[in-house]
């Protein structure tokens, strides 16, 4: 057995397998990776979700 913390070493990041993109960003996705599910899609995060929600939604501005 071996007691040495630093003997296994870093998971090879290179090694993650792709499984998609941002809907918003398009940025790269990997597996393991916490990400936000919206309607089906993938989104890097709440940001990019928010982005996106606010390009694609109708809605206006107004004054009251």
């Amino acid at each position: 057995m071996n007691l040495d913390r630093f003997a296994v070493g870093l998971a090879d990041p290179q090694a993650a397998r792709e499984v998609g993109e941002c809907e918003n960003c398009g940025g790269e996705i990997y597996e393991g990776e916490q990400v936000v599910r919206y309607d089906g899609d993938l989104f890097c995060d709440t940001t990019c979700l928010s982005e996106y929600l606010l390009q694609n939604a109708l809605y206006e501005e107004v004054v009251v």
